[in-house]
Parts: C-alpha cells; sequence; structure tokens
C-alpha cells in the first residue's frame, strides 16, 4: 500500500468507529472541506463557474456528491507539528506512532526493516507508491520502492 507522512498534534489518536477499528480519513478537516464545496456550489448556481458548460447540469453531477463527515478528519484543536505515516490505499489509517521529528520517524523506519536510504528518501519525499516495477531490480512495495527507483 502507498504511504504518506502526515502531519497531526503530538497528542494525535485517529478517531476509531463502534468496533475499535481505525477509521479511514482524508487529510483534510471536514468543516474545511464542506465549506469549499459550498462556495464552488454557489459560484456554479450563479454561472461563473469555469468549469460549468451544461446550464442542465447540476454541480454535484460535475464535482460528485457533498463530502462526508466520516471520511474526514476532526480540525485539529492543537498545532499540527508532529509526523505520522498513514496507508494511502482507504483515505487513510496509520501505520506508526506519532513522532516529533522527521529524524525520529527515521529511526523508527530502519528499526522496522527499512534501509536507510530508502527511509531517508520517503521522508523526502513525503510519499512513497504502492508498489513500484524496474526491469532487472524486480517489486518493491510502499516504502521499500525507492531503494530500486534510483
Amino acid at each position: 500500500m502507498g504511504r504518506e507522512i502526515r502531519k497531526v498534534p503530538k497528542n494525535w489518536e485517529h478517531p476509531r468507529d463502534e468496533n475499535g477499528h481505525l477509521k479511514p480519513m482524508h487529510d483534510d478537516d471536514f468543516d474545511t472541506v464542506a465549506k469549499n464545496w459550498i462556495e464552488e456550489l454557489i459560484v456554479w448556481e450563479n454561472g461563473t463557474h469555469p468549469q460549468k458548460k451544461d446550464s442542465n447540469e447540476y454541480y454535484w453531477e460535475y464535482e460528485g456528491d457533498p463530502p462526508q463527515r466520516d471520511y474526514y478528519r476532526p480540525k485539529f484543536l492543537e498545532v499540527a507539528n508532529c509526523f505520522q505515516i498513514y496507508e494511502t490505499v482507504s483515505e487513510g489509517t496509520p501505520v506508526s506512532p506519532v513522532f516529533e521529528t522527521k529524524e525520529e520517524l527515521k529511526i523508527w523506519l530502519v528499526h522496522e526493516g527499512y534501509s536507510e536510504h530508502a527511509a531517508q528518501r520517503f521522508i523526502e519525499e513525503e510519499w512513497a507508491p504502492s508498489m513500484v516495477g524496474v526491469f532487472g531490480k524486480g517489486l518493491k512495495q510502499n516504502i521499500h520502492s525507492f531503494d530500486i527507483m534510483d
């Protein structure tokens, strides 16, 4: 699965559902996304949206349904100045603890079995693909893919 580094507050605990499972969530807060969707809807309805070509098309037919609260994280009440790795095949769930520095994150990655090179490249890019194949080098998943991409 793809991976990305997200900025989170120091004491962040990712929300869980009623069964205790981590809830997949986009890295945007619901209130901001919902307000943006409504603002774009208003521009669409006024007829000034640059993408509106068919006067009979509704905004949600172009953009999609309004955002759903369950798929977006709550607004952070603290400063998001720490780092956590998320898988990105779903909307995102954490796959690491929260770290105060990227150096702590790198140490953890190496301890988890990633090469120092792959860990450093992942931290620089802040994202890794689900899988990469390079002729003559094979297939590698997520953060390991940096070992064959150079």
